[in-house]
């Protein structure tokens, strides 16, 4: 569902409502166009079973399926709030260090944070994000070429190295967050289970197809719309449900301010 993962959520669940559900319904009048009813009711007991199975079975994938992607959805959430919050921490250690260094360390950080916010974050939600060292090399030059006068700064510069580090973790898990997707052996069980569920849906022959196809229509509605939320939170930086930025905005705006940095809302801290 690539094609309109860039389109509003509204927008998107109608589309797919009407696709699954048009395309359902119109095999339904094909089957029933080329099969006889009643040869159908006489393999309802048959068919029944059958498709409680194949439904129960498809139902239990989606379900493993949807928790399973938006328990990575919320770990590329968190690594994202790790990752502004290890620039805040390093901003407010950076008040420790003595000139230039400590100018030298606030511009580097604030230069990272308006990076990834102009650069990268817009690039990632265009998959054309090509991952560069640059801004993080800058921040290690300085920590790594700082001779602490003090024991004190020394300590500091320790403590600095250490967020440092969590940093460039919590970039490089951004970047794998962004480049992998759902593997695809996983998309070819969803979507041939989904065709042979619905198919199934065919093999009954109520008299009123009115009703069936309603019935068939509803059912097919709600598979697209679970695969949808699938498809969505299988890439956190792309499409209409993704990771927000508003965290890297609260730190840049308060570095830019020239102040120490809080804890953003809803972000534990990591460091005290």
């Amino acid at each position: 569902m690539d094609y309109i993962q860039y389109l509003s959520t509204t927008a998107q669940a109608l589309i797919v409502i009407c696709v699954f559900a048009g395309v359902s319904i119109g095999g339904l009048f094909l089957v029933r166009s080329l099969i006889p009813p009643q040869r159908l009711r006489d393999d309802h007991d048959v068919a029944g079973f059958t498709f409680g199975v194949v439904g129960a079975f498809y139902g239990v994938i989606l379900a493993f399926v949807i928790v399973a992607v938006w328990q990575r959805f919320e770990l590329a959430t968190e690594t994202a709030q790790h990752e502004s919050l290890s620039v805040a921490n390093l901003y407010n250690l950076s008040q420790g260090f003595s000139d230039p260094e400590r100018t030298n360390l606030q511009n580097a950080l604030r230069d990272y944070a308006f990076h990834v916010l102009d650069r990268e974050w817009g690039q990632m939600a265009d998959s054309n994000f090509r991952q560069s060292m640059a801004p993080e090399q800058r921040l290690w030059n300085v920590l790594l070429h700082y001779p602490p006068p003090t024991a004190e700064q020394q300590t500091i510069l320790d403590k600095s190295i250490d967020q440092m580090a969590e940093l460039s973790d919590a970039r490089q898990l951004r970047y794998m967050y962004y480049s992998e997707d759902l593997p695809s052996v996983v998309w070819i069980v969803i979507y041939v289970g989904c065709f042979i569920t619905l198919g199934f849906g065919y093999f009954f022959g109520p008299r009123n197809l009115k009703s069936q196809a309603l019935m068939v229509g509803t059912f097919a509605a709600l598979i697209g719309l679970t695969i949808l939320a699938i498809s969505e939170l299988a890439t956190p930086y792309q499409g209409a449900v993704v990771v927000s930025s508003d965290p890297f905005r609260f730190v840049l705006s308060a570095m830019s301010a020239g102040i120490s940095v809080p804890p953003s809302p809803g972000v534990p801290l990591s460091m005290r």
